[in-house]
């Protein structure tokens, strides 16, 4: 008889991509993806996607496997928000995390300065509370709505045909204003965000909890926030590694069992087992991309055609053969910090001999990486127990100058997660644990044997 597989969903900005995981197998699991595009919406300040396409998307990926399923679990895009009617259909696009309505004045006032001014809270645009907030304002929620939810929570509801109550606390962190601890959200907020509108919202569910059946009776978890999956399904030691991502921007995050969290990172609720001290910088593989797009100008006003990945490839070989000498200091915070987005990136100890483009390619991801190292001072009491790096991300994969700086900025092993999407590979691991077909000790063998993180 044939055995099932657990399916992991990650509903990402760029694509949506189904993660395969057979127990039975030692295989790294297999993944198959479908863009998810932008669509316009006539608003300047809008990133909106469509809803109704992702939910097809996700039929036709699931319509593909070959092999009786034997849970579906989601992950991906948070922050965002759809608007849904009582059928629990959608009635709006897919405002999404990018999205910078909250920013748009409203008498004189932007509605994220309005609801500080209210409740003191300062929600970064995008987020879902603040996001329904600034539609409230701009009159822009759909008249037939009677709710919304993020695009995890909204695919799920699709797939069991039940309405949105509930999620788990690690996508209802990021609509704002959510306590981790108590995991309930801030009264006061939510009297504000919400009016007297009736709309409904959403509240806590257990961990590995079960969300609904589709039509078939496949169980169908409660959707998770895609750095908690991440974590879950690339790390196998979470008291000892810590979990590093080097995509676009960088993110390190720490599991403890404590709540107290520095300043200068995010406290995340962790699937009822602790908790994940995340801290996040602005940009990473952005910053170096910024160096490649310096050179490929330098080769245009030379008028010497060369690639995108001539230049990448250029920029590798120059780091490999420099000879070393007194090395360049690369700020990279070219767009500044969470905490402070005026600062911005710079070069020091320049001299005459050091200022050559294998240093300055080296000294850059350097600079990326001491980015994440710098949040190792605030989270000491943490950080006392790691002793390993597990790395993920395009950048960590593709290129070995991140893996050895890692190696060499931190001080200890650096283990690659070479698995094309981390966290839809938790998100299925999730579904395998919420069914029972093995518990959370088990999943963190899995991750090892297959991993080897």
């Amino acid at each position: 008889m044939e055995h099932n597989v657990h399916v992991g969903i990650d509903i990402g900005t760029t694509n949506i991509t189904t993660t395969i995981l057979d127990l039975k197998e030692k295989a790294v699991p297999r993944c198959q993806s479908v863009p998810n595009k932008r669509v316009p919406t006539g608003e300047s300040y809008a990133y909106a996607q469509d809803p109704h396409a992702i939910e097809q998307s996700v039929d036709s990926l699931l319509s593909r496997i070959d092999k009786p399923i034997g849970s579906i679990s989601i992950t991906g895009q948070v922050h965002g928000i759809v608007y849904y009617d009582a059928g629990g259909k959608a009635v709006s696009p897919l405002y999404t995390w990018l999205d910078q309505r909250a920013m748009v004045p409203v008498g004189g006032k932007t509605s994220q300065d309005a609801l500080f001014e209210e409740t003191g809270f300062l929600l970064p645009s995008g987020y879902g509370l603040l996001a329904h907030y600034a539609n409230r304002r701009l009159g822009t929620v759909p008249e037939n709505s009677v709710g919304f939810c993020g695009i995890l929570e909204y695919i799920a509801n699709r797939l069991t045909g039940s309405t949105c109550t509930r999620s788990d606390p690690s996508c209802l962190g990021t609509y704002g204003a959510f306590d981790p601890v108590s995991s309930e959200f801030d009264p006061a907020v939510l009297q504000e965000v919400f009016g007297t509108s009736g709309h409904r919202f959403l509240e806590a569910s257990q961990p590995f909890a079960i969300a609904g059946h589709t039509a078939q009776g496949i169980p169908v978890t409660f959707p998770v926030g895609d750095n908690q999956a991440g974590f879950f399904g690339m790390v196998s030691q979470w008291e000892s590694s810590a979990l590093i991502s080097l995509g676009t921007s960088g993110q390190i995050s720490l599991f403890s069992q404590s709540p107290a969290c520095p300043d200068s990172m995010e406290l995340r609720p962790f699937l009822g087992q602790g908790y994940l001290h995340v801290g996040a910088t602005l940009t990473a593989g952005k910053a170096y991309e910024t160096l490649q797009k310096f050179l490929m100008s330098v080769y245009q006003a030379a008028q010497v055609s060369i690639t995108d990945e001539e230049v990448f490839d250029l920029m590798k070989l120059a780091a490999v053969a420099s000879t070393g000498g007194e090395p360049l200091v690369v700020d990279t915070r070219l767009t500044g910090t969470r905490r402070d987005p005026s600062v911005r990136g710079s070069i020091r100890n320049i001299g005459l001999d050091n200022f050559t483009l294998g240093n300055l390619v080296g000294s850059t991801v350097d600079g990326i990486i001491g980015e994440l190292e710098a949040f190792r001072s605030d989270a000491a009491d943490v950080f006392s127990s790691v002793s390993r790096i597990v790395a993920t991300g395009s950048s960590v994969r593709k290129n070995q100058l991140f893996s050895e700086s890692l190696n060499r900025v931190f001080d200890m092993p650096v283990g690659i997660a070479q698995v094309d999407d981390g966290a839809g590979f938790g998100s299925a691991l999730i579904g395998a644990v919420a069914t029972g077909d093995i518990d959370i000790d088990a999943s963190r063998t899995v991750v090892h044997g297959m991993l080897g993180t």
